[in-house]
């Protein structure tokens, strides 16, 4: 027992070791040797500094991030399954195709983060920041995002089967070819986002704001549109509620959301 306690230090000695952490992970290990240590050694890190850190691939199931400055860090398949991410810092960060089943991310900060791919089934990013931020194609199924600040963001070709948007802004974000069936979306912004192809049905709609949006190919079939307004919205092969489609905007269709 005594022995393989030892060996926790010497393990994260090797994992802190340029040739474990490529890259910039020199740079890290001489200015926070100490926060990384800790993490990798009890994955506790409340509050740690771990800016640029290079963790790809690493296993950090159920790691506690609480408050950690993780900005522009590589986390590109890391795993942080049930981890606690809660109002820690990644902007610009790497998550691509990162495990974040169940993770806490409530009132994270995630500005221009790169989320393509990444798993965040039923995880809670209440109050969390993604302005400008990436998650093509990612998979967020149950995923609670009330109140988050999706600005720009983009979100083409993710899957958000039963997610809640209560209250979240998605203005001028894409929504391409999303997967929006039976969300919950009330009294969310999404004045002037790309819809296009977008599937939103059985969704609810409730007091919401689509405005502008563009909802080219779109699916509403069975969704309820309670004093939702689409006031300037381009409907256009648009599926609507009753099942009927709607072409009224057809030879109107914006060239900006054309190239998206």
């Amino acid at each position: 027992m005594h022995m393989r306690q030892g060996m926790k230090p010497a393990i994260a000695a090797a994992l802190l070791s340029p040739i474990f952490l490529a890259g910039s992970a020199a740079t890290v290990v001489a200015d926070n040797p100490t926060d990384l240590q800790r993490l990798l050694i009890s994955q506790q890190c409340v509050g740690c500094d771990l800016s640029g850190v290079v963790l790809a691939g690493m296993r950090l199931i159920g790691a506690n991030l609480l408050r950690a400055d993780l900005q522009a860090a590589s986390l590109q398949d890391v795993i942080l399954t049930d981890g606690n991410l809660q109002a820690a810092d990644l902007t610009g960060a790497n998550l691509q195709a990162a495990a974040l089943t169940r993770a806490v991310l409530v009132g994270t900060t995630l500005v221009d983060t790169n989320l393509t791919a990444a798993s965040l089934s039923s995880a809670d990013l209440t109050g969390a920041i993604l302005q400008g931020a990436d998650l093509t194609s990612a998979i967020a199924p149950e995923a609670n995002f009330t109140d988050a600040d999706l600005t720009a963001a983009t979100l083409a070709g993710a899957v958000f089967t039963k997610a809640s948007f209560t209250g979240a802004n998605l203005s001028a974000a894409n929504l391409q070819g999303a997967e929006l069936n039976r969300a919950y979306l009330l009294r969310a912004e999404l004045t002037d986002a790309n819809l296009r192809d977008a599937n939103f049905s059985r969704a609810r709609l409730v007091r919401s704001n689509l405005n502008g949006a563009d909802l080219t190919d779109a699916s509403l079939l069975n969704a309820q549109l309670s004093r939702t307004s689409f006031e300037g919205a381009i409907f256009c092969r648009t599926t609507m509620p009753d099942g009927t489609q709607n072409d009224d905007d057809c030879a109107v269709e914006p060239l900006s959301h054309v190239n998206n």
